[in-house]
């Protein structure tokens, strides 16, 4: 990628010219157009998931004239991905709150730096094939844009690899540069049956009685991420290290560390190679590196 080929650029004005290339990426030969009658109502839902990178972060902070520390205690948080292997598996990132809270008369408020996942939405399920599919989720019912026929050209297919690429580069950072290794992965397996019954405690008598069976409601799952685990390492020392890039000096050495290649070759297989997977046992958590790929676990 052009965008990352001047490791000796000045880092701020690195970081703007990056940004701009995403925001131009975002619509560069795309069809795609928001229905009229759209509510935005995944901007408003309170299950919303999106995730955001350290390259977010800055750019927000930029955006908003706001301390870098200020904007991750504001507007985001640590939170819990699906990784779709099971409803026991959750990968920690960081998220924006619930619902959007940049969401101005249904228009967004710092669109030209909106995370790389909003760019991405609708048009990535696409490109994979997967766009019939979601429609049909219950909790997509009401997105209108999945509602209707969505065509890429080649050049726009190749932009959204070229984005996801991007994305791709950017989390994998953000988890190097927070945890200290590639994506964290929280395996709720051993806890499985309490956590179960939680969930049945707090269901509606009609819905206790036949539970879906294995689902965890996510705002259990991160209920108890927040009273338990994001208080010990590696996840309690992320907001000392967000804290770090309002230092001039630490965020242009993050910049700089983000434009190298051969460092991101060197760690790239901890992405999913060597996952780092945590179970919580007897109050701690105790890690344990793992190959996720294929889907199934290998031990090593």
């Amino acid at each position: 990628m052009e965008v990352i080929s001047a490791p000796g650029a000045d880092p701020r004005q690195w970081l703007v010219a990056y940004l701009r290339t995403r925001a131009r990426l975002a619509s560069l030969a795309s069809d795609f157009q928001c229905d009229p009658d759209c509510s935005r109502p995944g901007c408003k839902n309170l299950d919303l998931l999106v995730q955001v990178s350290i390259l977010d972060l800055l750019g927000l902070a930029g955006r908003l004239k706001e301390p870098v520390a200020t904007v991750y205690r504001r507007y985001c948080s640590l939170g819990l991905f699906p990784d779709g292997r099971t409803d026991l598996i959750r990968m920690v990132g960081m998220k924006l709150q619930r619902p959007c809270p940049f969401l101005e008369n249904d228009l967004c408020g710092i669109y030209p730096v909106r995370p790389l996942p909003c760019i991405l939405f609708p048009e990535y399920l696409g490109a994979e094939g997967k766009l019939a599919a979601t429609a049909k989720e219950e909790h997509f019912r009401d997105y209108l844009c999945l509602h209707r026929p969505l065509l890429l050209s080649p050049e726009r297919a190749g932009i959204m690899a070229r984005l996801k690429q991007m994305w791709a580069r950017e989390t994998l950072f953000t988890s190097i540069y927070l945890f200290g290794h590639g994506p964290c992965y929280l395996d709720f397996g051993n806890l499985a049956r309490e956590l179960q019954q939680r969930a049945k405690a707090g269901m509606a008598p009609e819905a206790a009685e036949n539970p879906a069976p294995g689902t965890i409601p996510q705002s259990l799952l991160e209920g108890f991420f927040g009273e338990h685990l994001a208080r010990l390492q590696p996840f309690a020392g992320v907001a000392a290290k967000i804290e770090t890039l309002d230092n001039r000096e630490a965020r242009e050495q993050l910049l700089r560390l983000f434009q190298d290649n051969l460092w991101f070759k060197k760690h790239k297989q901890s992405r999913d190679e060597r996952a780092l997977v945590f179970q919580f046992v007897k109050g701690k958590l105790k890690a344990t590196r793992r190959s996720l790929l294929p889907r199934e676990y290998t031990f090593y």
